[in-house]
Parts: C-alpha cells; sequence; structure tokens
C-alpha cells in the first residue's frame, strides 16, 4: 500500500520510518497499549506524523472512549519539578507563570481552553487572572460540573469549536493540537474565534527533547520546534514567543492575530534522520532497561508517558515505581507500589524514565548522599 498525503499540509506522499510498528505504545492517558501503527515524516512541511489510517481512528476512539486523566494521581494535574531544587509546581501553574512574565496580557477579556479536560488550565488561570472570564471546549461531558464549579468559567462547551458563540482575547491549546488530525485547519478556524490582537497559546509535548512521545499511540502529530513555528506562522498568525524552555519536554508558543502577512514559507530541512535517530534510542533505553530489570528488587522513575511504555515493554516485570509527585506516593500503578526516594535502600536499581540530561540532574540530585539505590540514567540522547 503507497504512502498517504500529510494531513498537516496535504502534501504527499510522506515518507514512512522503518521500525516503529515494533514498538510497544501508550497512550496519552497513561495506559500500556500494543504495538503497531506507522510513522511518518512530510518531506514538505517536515511534520513527523502518524499515519491516520483506519486502525489509528478506531484505536484513538477506543483510547478516549476509556480515557481517565491523571488517574494515576486521582485526577491531580501532574507536577513539574525543578531539577535544581525537586520543588514541584502543576504544569499549567508553570507556564502561565512564564506566559504572564515574557508576553504582555491584558488584565481583563474573555478565554476558551480547547481540550481543556479537567478543567487543569482553567483552574491556574482563573488564580492568576482572576478578573477574565473563561470558558472550555470538550468532546465529552465527563468532566463537566468539575469545569463548570471554577471560579470565572462560563461554561464548558461540548462537541466543535463552531459551536462555541462569540470571540475571544486568549485561546489555548495545551496538548491539544497533537491530538487533532488536522492541525492547520483548527488553526484557521481558532483564527476566526480570535478578536483582532488576540493571543493563542499552544503547548505540546518536545519530540526533539523527549523522544518517548513518539510513542503515544493516539497522538496525531509529533512536533519539533521549527515545524510548530512555521505551521502557526502559515497560518498568518505573527509568533511572540517559541520556546523549548518554558517548562522541561515541552513545546510553548504565543502567538498574536494580526494583519495577514505575505511572508513566504521557510524552507525547513528534513527532520527524518533525527526522527530515526531517536527511535534507535528508544530501542537502546528498551534493551538497557531489560538487562537492568532481571537483576530483581528494580524499580521505574516516574509514573507516566514513559515508565508506562517501559512497563509494558518489561512485560510488566517491575517491583515498583518511584516519584516525587506527593500526589502520587503512597498509591499504587498497575498494582505496584508508587514509593518516594526516601523510601529506597542501597540494594534497589532504579531506571530513571527520563530524557537522558533530565535523568543525569534528577541521579546528581537524589544520589549525592551516596546510601540510597543505584540510579540508572538511559543512553546518550542524541543530538
Amino acid at each position: 500500500m503507497s504512502a498517504p498525503a500529510c494531513h498537516v499540509c496535504g502534501a504527499g506522499p510522506v515518507m514512512l520510518v522503518a521500525g516503529y510498528d515494533g514498538f510497544r505504545r501508550v497512550t496519552s492517558d497513561c495506559k500500556p497499549w500494543p504495538a503497531g501503527g506507522q510513522c511518518a515524516v512530510c518531506p514538505a512541511c517536515q511534520c513527523a506524523q502518524a499515519v491516520l489510517d483506519a486502525r489509528w481512528h478506531a484505536e484513538a476512539k477506543a483510547i478516549y472512549d476509556a480515557y481517565t486523566i491523571y488517574h494515576t494521581s486521582h485526577g491531580v494535574e501532574q507536577s513539574v519539578f525543578d531539577q535544581a531544587s525537586g520543588q514541584a509546581t502543576t504544569r499549567s501553574a508553570r507556564l502561565l507563570q512564564r506566559v504572564l512574565k515574557e508576553v504582555s496580557v491584558p488584565p481583563a477579556g474573555r478565554m476558551l481552553d480547547i481540550g481543556c479536560g479537567n478543567g487543569a488550565m482553567l483552574r491556574a488561570f482563573s488564580q492568576l487572572a482572576p478578573n477574565w472570564k473563561l470558558a472550555g471546549v470538550e468532546v465529552n461531558d465527563h468532566y463537566c460540573a468539575t469545569v463548570q464549579a471554577i471560579p470565572g468559567v462560563e461554561r464548558l462547551y461540548v462537541g466543535d469549536l463552531d459551536t462555541v458563540p462569540g470571540q475571544f482575547q486568549l485561546i489555548s491549546l495545551l496538548h491539544a493540537l497533537e491530538h487533532i488530525p488536522e492541525p492547520r485547519a483548527i488553526l484557521r478556524r481558532i483564527w476566526d474565534k480570535l478578536e483582532p490582537g488576540g493571543l493563542l497559546l499552544i503547548e505540546v509535548p518536545d519530540c526533539a527533547a523527549n523522544p518517548f512521545m513518539f510513542l503515544v499511540a493516539d497522538h496525531s502529530s509529533h512536533f519539533f520546534l521549527p515545524v510548530l513555528r512555521e505551521l502557526v506562522r502559515g497560518v498568518g498568525f505573527e509568533i511572540l514567543a517559541a520556546a523549548n524552555d518554558w517548562v522541561a519536554k515541552e513545546l510553548t508558543l504565543v502567538a498574536r492575530k494580526s494583519p495577514a502577512s505575505d511572508t513566504p514559507a521557510v524552507a525547513l530541512p528534513s527532520v527524518l534522520p533525527a526522527v530515526q535517530a531517536r527511535l534507535d534510542w528508544l530501542a537502546a533505553v528498551r534493551a538497557h532497561a531489560k538487562a537492568m530489570s532481571a537483576k530483581g528488587n528494580f524499580g521505574l522513575f516516574g509514573t507516566s508517558i514513559a515508565a508506562t511504555w517501559l512497563y509494558g515493554e518489561l512485560d510488566g516485570r517491575v517491583d515498583f515505581f518511584v516519584d516525587e509527585d506527593p500526589s502520587r506516593i503512597g498509591k499504587t500503578c498497575f498494582g505496584h507500589s508508587i514509593r518516594s526516594p526516601k523510601e529506597l535502600d542501597s540494594r534497589a536499581t532504579v531506571f530513571l524514565a527520563l530524557p537522558t540530561p533530565l535523568a543525569e540532574a534528577v541521579r546528581t540530585r537524589l544520589g549525592s548522599a551516596g546510601t540510597g539505590p543505584a540510579y540508572i540514567v538511559p543512553p546518550p540522547l542524541p543530538a
């Protein structure tokens, strides 16, 4: 069967990435998922992406029908950590603090969060910008009562963006754009929903820095920063900020609805070698973790995407999980205890299921006493 056209820009055919179907996968709500699927790169817009065939659509539907957001922390948004101090804050709060510092945001207005889930972003925005009126949009009403109880929220809209009335001064898509099969089309519809001068805030996984995200079965696109920037700019937005260091392992982009620009498209270098190198790295991570798990008394650090994927690849041969998030410690993950690093002794081996630079920072911080477990860092991440 020939490769399909790109679901981002429409050019085709896309170039398939060899070996992807040999990896087990993980859902975006952190559940193991079987191997399969296809990964490709568009030679025109350079967006890495899943092949959105009938199987992908069926799998995505099955995942979303059973979706349980933040289930390992009982609905509490995941924390992000300062790697020097270990201090935690919610991902949405960390992001908004940086946005309000770097970008001029009006003191009041109307804001819409697309793919709002159980309202983590709306809750953080309500606390930091209490004079704004807020709304969310989701594909179902699972968290309607929770979202509409947030101070400042007018309503949770269920269904299509076109059903949401009026215009907004700010629209956010936090970990939503990578799920949408036609990202350029949704960005054009967002353009129409923004008032002139309105702001667009996007956060997506940084697949260059965090290759584990290539294995999320329900993600349709896998973004690198230059590709994301050009996608948004190509719709007509003025880019105000595009960063890979506001939140660890995430890409953040802030853009403004400005008069149409005739700036020509930017030709991007091929990302295919970078994607293939990251899949090779994932294979090395898998082999390394399997070798360590065979020794027993073995734990995985983390309870999110990377650790869940490795748990599946290891056929569940894990004795415990380790996490620094207080909302998760003391609970269980796939029937195994979630322990604090302070609970571990020197006989344990803990594989740091993180991109290598973050894993090295964690090992340095937690292993400084020299009396705890052996913390294992993954192989070096490709440049």
